[in-house]
C-alpha cells in the first residue's frame, strides 16, 4: 500500500479561499508601495483598531470575531504601525487567545478563518507554520511569523469609507424605522378610536385593519425597502383618518344628537317653559321627598296654568326632546358625574353603553331602566337615567328607582322636557362658576 506525499495531505496546507488570495495580493501591493514610500502614510495603531471593528460591526460580524481583533492588536505596539520597513505581525498562540476569550481552541480557529475571509487578516507562515517572533531592544520586530495585520493597513481608506457608509446607512434605517413604528401605533389608534365609536368595525375598517397587519408583518431590509413600508403606512394614516373624519361627520348628522350650541336660559317662544331659579327646573325634579312614586314636588303657578294646558295637549315625541341634547350640554349640566366618570362624555358610543355603570352608582334597578329604554328609546333613556343619578350624586333625590319610573309615566303622557332640565342645570352651573 503506496503512501500519499506529504505535499497531498489536506493537513499539511493551509485553506486558500478566494478571499485569502484577493487578500494576499493587496498586503503584497500594499508592501511593494510602502517600501518604495511613493504611497500615503499608515494609519496609526489606535486608527486601525478603530476602523477594523467598525468594518467588522458594518459586514455582520458578530461580538465574538470583533473581540478577537481587540486581542489581536494587544500584541500588537505602536512602532508596528508607525515604520513603513515594519510588518504588523502578532504571533500569539491559538491556546492563549482562546484562553483569553474564554472560548475553545477549535472556537478560536473558526472566529480566525472568518476573519481571514473578511479580509481583515492573513498568515505569514512558518514553514512549521509555528508563530514565533522576536522585537530588538527598542521594540522593532525583528523576526516573526504569525498573524499578520497588514490588510487593515493596506485597506484602511476603503474600510473607512464602507464604514461611513454603514454609519450613514444604520442611522437611516433608524430613523425610518422609528418613522415606521409611530405610524403603525398611530393607525391603530384611529382604529381603536372607530371600534369605540361603531361598537364594532365594519367592511371599511375591517379591510384597512388588514392592510395594516400586512405592512406590520413586512420585514424590510434596508432603508430602501423601509422607506416604502413608510410611504405606504403615510398613505394608509392619511386614508384612516379620512374615513374617521366621516364616521364624525356622519355620526354627527344622522344621530339625533345636534351641535353644541350656546346654552340657552330663557324660552324662545311664547309656549316655552321657562327654567328660572326659583323653580329649579321643576320639569324634571318631580319626586317629594319620601320618594313616593307619582307624588309632586311643586305646584304650578297661576301664570302657568295656561302653558301646562298647551303642554297636555301637545305630546311631545322622544326625537324632538332628544335633539336639543349633546355630549358638552351633558358634561355642563352633570357635574357630579363628570367628575367620577369624565371618560363617559369623551364619545356617544360610551355614553349609551354606561347603562350598567349609573345604575350601579345610584342603585336603580336594572329592569326600571331597560323598562325605560323600551319607552324613552336609548338615547333619551340613558339622559334620563344619568339625571336620576346625578341628582341621586347631589341629594335632591332620595328615591332613584321611583324618580326614574316617573321620567317614564311624564313620558308617556307627552309632558317629559328633559332637555330643557337640563339646559336648566347648565345654565345653573355657568352662574355658579361665573
Amino acid at each position: 500500500m503506496t503512501s500519499m506525499p506529504n505535499s497531498h495531505r489536506a493537513y499539511a496546507n493551509r485553506r486558500v479561499t478566494a478571499a485569502s488570495l484577493q487578500t494576499d495580493r493587496t498586503v503584497a501591493a500594499y508592501r511593494t508601495d510602502h517600501q518604495d514610500r511613493s504611497g500615503m502614510s499608515r494609519p496609526s495603531r489606535i486608527q486601525a483598531l478603530q476602523v477594523a471593528k467598525r468594518y467588522a460591526s458594518a459586514i455582520g460580524l458578530k461580538a465574538a470575531k470583533i473581540a478577537l481583533i481587540d486581542q489581536l492588536f494587544a500584541f500588537s505596539k505602536a512602532i508596528d504601525w508607525s515604520d513603513a520597513e515594519i510588518i504588523p505581525l502578532v504571533w500569539p498562540s491559538n491556546e492563549v487567545l482562546a484562553r483569553r476569550l474564554g472560548i475553545k481552541v477549535s472556537t478560536l480557529k473558526y472566529h480566525l478563518a472568518g476573519l481571514v475571509e473578511a479580509g481583515l487578516i492573513c498568515y505569514s507562515d512558518h514553514p512549521t507554520y509555528q508563530r514565533r517572533g522576536r522585537r530588538s531592544e527598542d521594540g522593532r520586530i525583528v523576526e516573526a511569523y504569525g498573524i499578520n495585520l497588514s490588510p487593515i493597513a493596506a485597506r484602511y481608506c476603503e474600510f473607512f469609507e464602507l464604514s461611513d457608509a454603514a454609519d450613514f446607512e444604520a442611522g437611516k434605517c433608524k430613523r425610518l424605522s422609528n418613522s415606521r413604528t409611530l405610524l403603525r401605533r398611530g393607525i391603530a389608534a384611529i382604529i381603536e378610536a372607530a371600534r369605540r365609536e361603531l361598537g364594532s368595525l365594519d367592511e371599511d375598517w375591517n379591510l384597512l385593519l388588514a392592510r395594516l397587519d400586512r405592512l406590520r408583518e413586512r420585514r424590510a431590509q434596508g432603508s430602501v425597502e423601509l422607506a416604502h413600508v413608510v410611504d405606504a403606512l403615510e398613505a394608509l394614516r392619511a386614508e384612516a383618518a379620512e374615513l374617521l373624519e366621516a364616521l364624525y361627520d356622519r355620526r354627527d348628522s344622522n344621530t339625533a344628537v345636534a351641535k353644541f350650541r350656546p346654552l340657552q336660559t330663557t324660552a324662545e317662544t311664547p309656549n316655552s317653559e321657562s327654567c328660572n331659579e326659583e323653580r329649579n327646573c321643576a320639569d324634571a325634579q318631580y319626586i317629594d321627598e319620601s320618594g313616593a312614586i307619582g307624588a309632586m314636588a311643586y305646584e304650578n303657578k297661576p301664570s302657568d296654568a295656561s302653558v301646562q294646558i298647551n303642554r297636555e295637549m301637545r305630546p311631545t315625541e322622544p326625537d324632538d326632546d332628544i335633539i336639543n341634547i349633546s355630549l358638552p350640554l351633558l358634561r355642563s349640566a352633570f357635574v357630579h358625574l363628570s367628575e367620577m366618570v369624565p371618560e363617559l362624555f369623551d364619545h356617544w358610543a360610551a355614553f349609551r353603553s354606561s347603562g350598567g355603570l349609573l345604575c350601579r352608582l345610584c342603585y336603580v334597578n336594572p329592569q326600571v331602566y331597560q323598562e325605560a329604554v323600551k319607552v324613552l328609546g336609548q338615547d333619551l333613556a340613558i339622559a334620563a337615567l344619568a339625571l336620576t343619578a346625578e341628582r341621586s350624586a347631589n341629594g335632591s333625590v332620595s328615591n332613584p328607582g321611583g324618580y326614574l319610573r316617573e321620567l317614564v309615566n311624564r313620558s308617556r303622557k307627552g309632558t317629559l322636557r328633559l332637555s330643557q332640565s337640563l339646559l336648566g342645570m347648565a345654565a345653573s352651573t355657568q352662574k355658579v362658576h361665573s
